[in-house]
């Protein structure tokens, strides 16, 4: 069964998403049928992310951030079963976050809405990771060292990055044990993540992109990108609620790739390098991350300034979930090695695609987006 394969259940996925919305606002509703109808929707996902397990098990060639990404789906999904219409899991309303009771009306209703909501969120994000293990299973790192000729030691590198990001994704999904886990975190915890590790995928793919190869982006993998386009549409606003001259290389980096100039790569890949730095610093100021930091913080600074992952870890300073903070630290770092390898990949090539571009663009507005609501949420 092949990625290509999962368009043919799109539509019944779409249709039970929109089943569960309106079902949750009606005053009584009967969950019980929509789960059912949920489970059918998700068999051919799950036979699908079975696949890639049994191909692991038996060639025992996976690599290791694949598989990683493979344990985790298996996970939610377990955390998915689990939860079932029966199960009176949500006894404490506040403990949930605030997030998941916004807009939900009526009051004595909001336990079972928000129990809806969170499964509903957890089979999306199977599904959209599903989606991503279909890209990261066609990746060959091999191929790509060979085919962009780049130093030895960079490659090594890019696996780290994967490996890096995949591991703490697993971790924070492990760190999930019951659906009520789910909504002690921001809404958009878990599926923010997700779509990291799906943007982070789709950049590599992109840039080990073969020209002549016969393989096309699957119906479902453009319908994820397109839903992710629309989700990380807000982040100039984002960005101007920090402040309005954070959006100003922002939107460089974007015009530069959406132009047709000869000097565009290196305009967007400066402006992008320009606006992460100048982001983390605004996000996390030097003299405040200094009287936040332990005593025992030393480690954290780089000639007594903050280094990387103490501006991260101050910004995340109120995340309540440790394997959450870990995971946005690890894909800051996975973002800023993207963007170099993009970089040193266009000083030695004669160009990158409009594809590749708008790869490694989606990868930064996705990151935005998860940092500053992340940020905004520990206000």
């Amino acid at each position: 069964m092949g990625i290509s394969d999962l368009q043919e259940f799109q539509p019944a996925f779409l249709r039970i998403q929109e089943d569960m919305e309106r079902l949750s606002r009606l005053e009584k509703p009967s969950y019980l049928g929509v789960y059912e109808q949920m489970d059918r929707a998700l068999e051919p996902i799950r036979k699908q992310h079975l696949e890639f397990a049994r191909t692991f098990e038996i060639s025992g060639v996976a690599s290791k951030h694949l598989a990683e990404a493979v344990r985790a789906n298996q996970h939610l999904q377990e955390l998915f079963d689990q939860a079932t219409a029966s199960s009176h899991v949500f006894k404490d309303l506040a403990k949930i976050h605030q997030s998941w009771l916004d807009g939900v009306k009526p009051l004595e209703e909001s336990i079972a809405q928000v129990q809806a909501a969170a499964r509903r969120s957890v089979e999306d994000v199977a599904y959209k990771l599903t989606i991503s293990e279909g890209i990261l299973s066609g990746i060959d790192v091999s191929a790509l060292e060979r085919g962009l000729a780049l130093p030895e030691m960079t490659f090594p590198n890019l696996e780290n990055i994967f490996g890096n990001i995949t591991s703490s994704y697993e971790k924070l999904a492990a760190s999930l044990q019951t659906l009520p886990d789910v909504t002690q975190m921001p809404s958009f915890a878990l599926s923010g993540a997700t779509r990291e590790i799906f943007t982070m995928g789709f950049a590599l793919d992109a840039l080990a992109y073969d020209e002549d190869a016969e393989d096309e982006a699957s119906h479902a993998e453009i319908q994820v990108v397109t839903e992710f386009r629309r989700e990380t549409s807000e982040c100039v606003v984002l960005l101007q609620g920090v402040d309005p001259a954070l959006a100003i290389p922002y939107i460089g980096a974007r015009d530069a790739i959406q132009g047709d100039s000869a000097d565009r790569a290196r305009h967007a890949f400066a402006s992008l390098r320009e606006l992460w730095s100048h982001l983390l610093r605004r996000l996390a100021p030097d003299n405040e991350v200094l009287k936040w930091l332990p005593g025992d913080g030393n480690n954290l600074l780089h000639d007594g300034k903050p280094t990387r992952k103490a501006r991260v870890l101050y910004v995340c300073r109120n995340v309540s979930s440790a394997p959450l903070t870990d995971f946005v630290n690890q894909d800051t770092t996975s973002l800023v090695r993207l963007i170099d390898l993009f970089n040193r990949v266009h000083e030695l090539e004669s160009g990158l695609t409009d594809q590749q571009l708008n790869a490694i663009l989606l990868r930064t507005e996705s990151w935005l987006t998860y940092l500053l609501n992340i940020w905004r949420d520990s206000k």
